[in-house]
């Protein structure tokens, strides 16, 4: 079994981490509801992007990207802290649109469904 690359357990913990400063140490009222859904690496561990989905509209999301942006120096600190580590990497925040891109593929997909079924119908109800 393989274990697990210091950068994936970095990558973990900063993930923990980032959710946690988030919900406990910023009092922003401007972040809403944020959830980390990713943290990519860089090889040298140096650089981390830190991917986050925004429950809310268009603005909800631009005010908490613009939250997120005034408040990473505190929570590069705060994560310097508590990562342990000899030299933190450095953050920024990216806003991560897949599960909105993947709920509305999945609407496509029930349309050309309804729409197949649909056709089938007419076309058995037309031989009788």
């Amino acid at each position: 079994m393989r274990e697990f690359s210091r950068k994936d357990r970095l990558s973990d913990q900063i993930k923990r981490e980032t959710a946690d400063i988030l919900q406990n140490v910023l009092k922003d009222p401007r972040i809403g509801f944020v959830t980390i859904t990713d943290v990519e690496l860089t090889n040298d561990l140096r650089y981390a992007k830190i991917f986050y989905s925004v429950l809310g509209d268009e603005s909800e999301k631009a005010q908490t990207g613009k939250a997120l942006s005034n408040s990473l120096g505190v929570i590069q600190s705060e994560l310097a802290r508590r990562l342990n580590i000899r030299k933190a990497p450095l953050i920024s925040f990216h806003l991560d649109t897949s599960a909105e891109y993947g709920a509305k593929m999945e609407k496509l997909f029930k349309k050309i469904e309804e729409e197949r079924n649909e056709r089938d119908d007419e076309g058995n109800s037309s031989r009788e």
